[in-house]
């Protein structure tokens, strides 16, 4: 009885060992969940994106769009016909990583800012404390570009039926609604995108993503349609 359990207890930690092995090289290997954790979770792409638009110049009524790898995923100014977009999104950003780079935006003082932030938090923050960190986002760029137009979007729905991103869409819905008050409060315009992207089953429209998250280029014509209301 006693090798019986001992052979059930080895068997089950070599299980569990292969399994964490298995994770971290899905994950990328431990090299890269290394640099994650002395980089604070920021990889080294999303540095060099970020360095890199330290160096770009703006003109002073250019058209932010503000986000993650939603926002960097398209051309914008392509998409629009419009030369006054520019692309300030970075693949995997949170509130807490949008708000220390936002001193490269406000500083141009741009004519309007499309802000999009907040579902990749969402494995991570609780809502409240998202909230904490978007309304210093609000604030910020109210109090040092008070000049520019700054227009908040909600966040898109996600399809884990298509693939489980970890993100729940009933936590997306109170996030948007919160957000909206944040526009109301301060007087801004909220972009309900959200609806637009929605199935009968409240899901991400599957004809519109690959992955369950992203948008492919039908997805973004739907947003580019409620852009043009704005620019």
């Amino acid at each position: 009885m006693k090798n019986l359990t001992f052979y059930s207890s080895l068997l089950l930690n070599i299980l569990f060992i292969c399994g964490f092995l298995y994770l971290v090289n899905a994950l990328g290997g431990f090299s890269y969940l290394m640099k994650k954790i002395q980089t604070k979770g920021s990889t080294g792409v999303y540095e060099h994106r970020k360095n890199h638009f330290k160096k770009l110049p703006m003109q002073k009524d250019a058209i932010v769009m503000l986000g993650n790898s939603l926002t960097q995923s398209c051309e914008w100014s392509e998409l629009l016909e419009n030369p006054k977009m520019v692309n300030r999104g970075i693949a995997g950003d949170m509130t807490g990583g949008l708000l220390m780079r936002l001193n490269e935006i406000t500083q141009h003082q741009p004519a309007k800012i499309f802000l999009m932030i907040g579902v990749n938090d969402l494995n991570i923050y609780s809502i409240a404390d998202i909230l904490k960190n978007y309304e210093v986002i609000v604030s910020d760029i109210l109090l040092k570009t008070p000049s520019s137009k700054l227009y908040l979007q909600s966040i898109l729905p996600v399809n884990n039926q298509v693939r489980n991103s970890g993100k729940s869409n009933s936590d997306i819905v109170f996030l948007n609604k919160e957000i909206e008050n944040i526009a109301s409060k301060n007087g801004l315009v909220f972009l309900n995108l959200h609806s637009l992207f929605l199935d009968e089953d409240g899901q991400l429209d599957s004809r519109l993503t690959q992955d369950g998250i992203h948008l492919d280029a039908s997805g973004y014509l739907i947003w580019k349609k409620e852009l043009e209301k704005y620019i």
